[in-house]
């Protein structure tokens, strides 16, 4: 595996610089859900001609941001992938601070924001979306907030462009492409033993049920494997295409790599369904493992971009956000 093998996908980053009106008094998982149901019906009553329609029966589907963005379709012709009904959405939004249930009105906040491949050209409706959450409220007691300023980031997550700034009407679609070898760090093609944090809750299916001893954290296979498909997935439908590589020699050599220690415990967390009602589970494993084998250096590439877009299920809730720490 070669860093220029994940070329097909390019990736934007984005800091979103926010001040609360009030506290905002939501246990830090349920938040994350709220964030992206919020963004959702934001945007879809920002660009919807007729919301009692579902959009599968839309004439204007096909140009329209909110489909794009929110809920992609498989274009006609283009291959279904194994296990997939429908593209991942091409967008991630990440908690200012999945560590603190409660955000003081008087906390400096930052979310942060991913955006995948094609999906760049809705970044002003994204934008847009995004102040009017904050004119609408979060949550049960409609708590607003201000955007203040948008950044661009670079790989390592410094500020290299403003966007926009609070009381302009100017929006500068700085565009910072980055791919797998702008994400490389010292060390990453030498690797062979490192630590992941799972920093909030990882869903990966092979590992979604505990066993009777309690939680343990994803085999490194399992972890690439699901690395595989969501990455995969995103570069298919919103990159350069299916992206040039073995998965069964992927899988393979991931298999060789062993677990040496783990640390996590099990968040269980809900999501109740704005459109349907119905209540979903999304937890998953929080915490950290460490991992050891001659094969981690080859697949590092894949390592470094699920740090920015997640792995596993309900990546887009900013569940399977993950940090990687190159032991040895």
């Amino acid at each position: 595996m070669t860093w220029d093998q994940l070329d097909g996908l390019a990736l934007y980053r984005y800091r979103i610089d926010l001040s609360l009106e009030r506290d905002l008094a939501i246990a830090s998982q349920q938040r994350a859900a709220i964030w992206r149901g919020a963004f959702g019906a934001s945007l879809r009553s920002l660009v919807c001609h007729d919301r009692n329609l579902e959009c599968d029966g839309c004439p204007l589907a096909e140009p329209c941001p909110y489909v794009r963005v929110f809920a992609p379709r498989i274009p006609d012709g283009r291959p279904v992938i194994a296990r997939l009904h429908d593209p991942p959405r091409p967008f991630v939004l990440t908690d200012p601070r999945p560590d603190a249930d409660s955000l003081p009105r008087t906390t400096s906040l930052a979310l942060g924001m991913v955006v995948a491949g094609t999906a760049i050209e809705q970044l002003l409706y994204l934008l847009v979306t995004i102040r009017k959450q904050g004119e609408l409220g979060l949550g049960r007691h409609r708590v607003k907030f201000a955007v203040e300023q948008v950044r661009s980031l670079d790989a390592d997550g410094l500020a290299v462009h403003e966007v926009w700034r609070q009381g302009s009407d100017l929006v500068r679609a700085h565009r910072t492409p980055l791919r797998a070898r702008d994400l490389m760090r010292p060390g990453d093609d030498r690797a062979r033993r490192v630590r992941v944090r799972f920093i909030t809750p990882t869903d990966v299916r092979s590992h979604a049920s505990a066993a009777a001893s309690g939680p343990s954290a994803p085999s490194f296979g399992a972890l690439l494997r699901r690395a595989r498909d969501r990455v995969g997935a995103l570069a298919t439908f919103f990159g350069d295409g299916a992206l040039d590589f073995d998965p069964r020699q992927m899988a393979t050599l991931a298999d060789e790599v062993t677990t040496l220690s783990s640390d996590v415990t099990a968040e269980r967390v809900q999501r109740r369904s704005a459109r349907t009602g119905q209540r979903h589970p999304i937890g998953g494993v929080v915490g950290s493992a460490v991992y050891e084998g001659d094969a981690i250096a080859r697949l590092m590439p894949w390592l470094r971009v699920v740090e920015l877009v997640g792995v596993g299920k309900h990546a887009t809730f900013g569940n399977g956000r993950v940090a990687v720490e190159l032991l040895a």
